[in-house]
């Protein structure tokens, strides 16, 4: 039988995951698909042309999602027209990835407008309380992470 807030921290965790898919509507990307582009046109220099060797596990441990997600993510960019993919000619082990015009520019878009959500989100939520948040959000990942690496 489910406590009382066992139920409430269901419904919330359910609540909070709607978050990021109004943000995701509202902004027409996934986080975590901003998240890879805002990463290969900042460290390209946004402009069409330039590439960017990108660093896997890296990008796996900042989002906290696997390899295969990370390659997911490339393929959906790529469909999208946000970035080009090709062998590095200079160490065919690693990937160049080039943001395209229309990546870069959208990227600089919808970072823009995340902005604007998250300003709008502290103005009402509160500084304090978005640093509280955070604290408890990473404290109760590192427990799931911790319990799930011991079940393994």
């Amino acid at each position: 039988m489910r406590s009382e807030l066992q139920n409430e921290f269901f419904v919330a965790m359910m609540r909070f995951k709607k978050i990021e898919s109004a943000l995701s509507s509202e902004c027409d990307i996934p986080m975590n698909e901003l998240a890879i582009l805002k990463s290969i046109t900042g460290a390209c220099g946004c402009s069409e042309g330039n590439s960017v060797n990108l660093n896997v596990p890296e990008i796996q441990e900042q989002l906290q999602i696997t390899k295969p997600a990370v390659s997911y993510i490339l393929s959906t960019l790529e469909k999208k027209g946000h970035i080009t993919r090709e062998i590095d000619p200079r160490d065919r082990r690693k990937i160049s990835i080039s943001a395209t015009e229309k990546g870069s520019s959208f990227a600089k878009e919808t970072s823009q407008r995340y902005d604007e959500l998250w300003e709008m989100i502290l103005k009402r939520f509160g500084e304090d309380q978005m640093r509280m948040l955070v604290e408890l959000m990473l404290g109760l990942t590192d427990i799931c992470s911790q319990i799930c690496e011991e079940d393994s």
